[in-house]
């Protein structure tokens, strides 16, 4: 049987989850709960097997997984949820998992490329973190304009607008941001970094880790529990956040596939 979840059974989900384990699901079931519609798969015993969420509001088609059984088999949920979501058909769909989920539902999936390894990264090390540089400073709803064009400009297909409410750090020269960074997630539960880049004329220069080094200041200022999540085959990024005091602590993937 596969029908949507309500909030009580979320509660009931939430209260059992393993957050640095199901990251990206752990967010649907908080902080982006209201943008979001959950659907589970059960046996015919009515035993929770699994469950796949959809993100509404970003220009891709945002999904989430929660295995929870071997036996869980997304793809059936997925032709549901496209169906009363109004999904085209020919639509890709896409979420992250760990590793080692990713292992039972790989036969059960119909990818439409390889799999992107994805490291999560916590902030274990706050004697790496460099004092905050005086050119990075927090951006006020001045910028937002040239925040979201710079969005667009790199691709970051994450950025949502709603995430303006969350701080936002850069760097200007001459009245222009050539450098800029933001937050996912921004709780005293816990802080997720993204939106970070800096214009391609500027690369190479240490902007992007003076805004990164900001932003983890920040974070940790109003939590112990500061992550981001970058791709495996970026060593440079990955080597600068590790200068900064991060470790990678889950390894996932990035799944893109036939709706």
């Amino acid at each position: 049987m596969i029908r949507r979840l309500f909030s009580e059974e979320l509660e009931i989900i939430l209260a059992s989850i393993n957050r640095e384990q199901h990251f990206l699901y752990y967010s649907y079931l908080t902080f982006r709960k209201k943008h979001t519609v959950h659907y589970g798969h059960y046996s015919e015993h009515g035993e929770l097997l699994g469950v796949a969420a959809f993100l509404k509001g970003l220009p891709f088609y945002a999904f989430s997984v929660y295995p929870v059984q071997k036996s869980f088999r997304p793809q059936p949920v997925f032709a549901l949820m496209k169906q009363e979501l109004g999904i085209p058909d020919g639509a890709v769909g896409s979420f992250i998992v760990s590793k080692d989920r990713w292992a039972h539902l790989s036969l059960k999936m119909d990818v439409t490329k390889p799999p992107k390894g994805i490291w999560l990264m916590k902030h274990q090390h706050p004697g790496d973190l460099p004092s905050q540089d005086e050119a990075v400073f927090r951006l006020g709803p001045s910028y937002f304009e040239q925040i979201e064009s710079i969005m667009t400009e790199l691709d970051t297909m994450a950025f949502a607008r709603e995430e303006l409410q969350n701080p936002f750090y850069g760097v200007v020269h001459d009245q222009e941001l050539i450098a800029v960074g933001g937050y996912h997630i921004y709780s005293e539960d816990y802080v997720e970094l993204g939106n970070i880049g800096t214009e391609p004329a500027w690369r190479r220069q240490g902007y992007g880790k003076k805004v990164s080094a900001a932003l983890t200041h920040e974070g940790r200022a109003v939590t112990s529990d500061v992550y981001l999540n970058v791709l495996e085959h970026n060593l440079n990024a990955v080597r600068l956040y590790q200068s900064l005091g991060y470790e990678a602590i889950c390894e996932q993937y990035l799944v893109e596939f036939a709706l």
